[in-house]
């Protein structure tokens, strides 16, 4: 069954502010790994630094520059500072996080910027950037390698650490220069491999049901009983999730750009076979009913959450986990104090210290 979708992280009162105080644990540094396993329900926020997400294992729905988007495996979102984004929905999501400060970043390493531009350029071009499996086992590594840069304060780790940033740009880069001309022979490699680039494929925001995505399966030369049986394992998805969830997403973005449009009518051009079938699956997929679900986007359409002068916020086990207390906690971060970077230099210190002890 698929998890719900919270509304209240997409569309708070208040936009968060992320800052780099609060992430990076070794402020010498202008890059930070920051794994999250899983990844929480984050509300509506941005940042002071950019941000490379990179998917592992699960699924989730993302709310970036005012849509709605399904992350899958091998996925890679690249977002600026200013780009305002939100975790509404996960499921046993696993991701990497790379932030680095761009200024700094292009100051030390000038040769970064095409770099990067060509990153940011790819990304606009197509709806998901991705991975073949040979780069997505790599990387998984290369994150090592780069976390462990991130305890060390020497003349070195800054360039062993850009050594690595560049290397995870270029293993995404070159997956597209390529065009699909792989080397594995190992067939369960192979086809975890076509897995992938379904997941990146800009049609399957399309599959919304099994007719279609048994087309689109079949156009990249898998068959559908792997699909079936490497779906669950990397995504946590069946194929009939998978096709709900697409539809959800599409009726979402579709109220998002008309939110006064007739439920009927956005409920069959989002592929439900009736309304009543949508406002079934609704209650479920977001325990509100589909009225509900256009009041909010039209409030949020009519009244976009004013931007918070310092907020912070950090998902822990002491935090609230329903959608409601953490629409509640987000309208309370704005109060919080900054942290001391002081105090971050310190527990810096000791980590790198018990680090090297281990």
């Amino acid at each position: 069954m698929l998890s719900q979708l919270h509304l209240d992280i997409a569309f708070p009162d208040q936009l968060t502010k992320v800052t780099r105080s609060r992430y990076f644990h070794n402020l010498w540094l202008p890059i930070q790994i920051s794994r999250r396993d899983p990844q929480p329900l984050f509300p509506l926020h941005n940042h002071d630094f950019d941000e490379v997400a990179y998917i592992i294992k699960g699924h989730g729905v993302t709310f970036m520059d005012g849509r709605f988007q399904l992350l899958l495996p091998g996925n890679v979102t690249y977002l600026r500072a200013d780009d305002a984004h939100a975790y509404p929905m996960v499921s046993s999501l696993r991701l990497l996080n790379i932030f680095f400060e761009h200024e700094r970043l292009i100051e030390s390493f000038p040769k970064l910027t095409s770099l990067i531009e060509d990153f940011h350029a790819l990304q606009s071009s197509r709806s998901q950037l991705f991975t073949d499996y040979t780069a997505y086992a790599r990387l998984k590594s290369l994150a090592d390698l780069l976390d462990m840069e991130t305890f060390r304060s020497d003349d070195y780790s800054e360039y062993t650490a850009m050594a690595h940033l560049v290397e995870f740009f270029v293993l995404v880069l070159r997956q597209y220069q390529r065009q699909g001309e792989f080397t594995l022979t190992d067939p369960e490699h192979l086809a975890r491999n076509k897995i992938l680039t379904i997941f990146a494929d800009p049609h399957l925001a399309e599959a919304t049901s099994r007719k279609a995505l048994e087309g689109l399966v079949r156009q990249h030369a898998l068959s559908w009983r792997s699909f079936e049986r490497i779906l669950p394992e990397m995504a946590g998805l069946t194929p009939h999730d998978l096709c709900v969830c697409n539809r959800f997403i599409h009726l979402l973005n579709l109220l998002m750009d008309a939110p006064d449009r007739n439920l009927e009518e956005a409920s069959l051009a989002a592929g439900f076979p009736d309304y009543r079938s949508m406002a079934r699956n609704c209650r479920q997929f977001f325990a509100l009913p589909p009225k509900t679900v256009r009041d909010r986007i039209q409030q949020f359409k009519a009244q976009p959450p004013a931007v918070a002068d310092l907020a912070h916020y950090e998902p822990d086990a002491d935090q609230p986990t329903t959608a409601a207390g953490l629409a509640l906690a987000g309208r309370q971060i704005a109060l919080e104090c900054p942290p001391n970077e002081t105090q971050h230099q310190r527990a810096a210190m000791k980590a790198r210290e018990r680090c090297l002890r281990e």
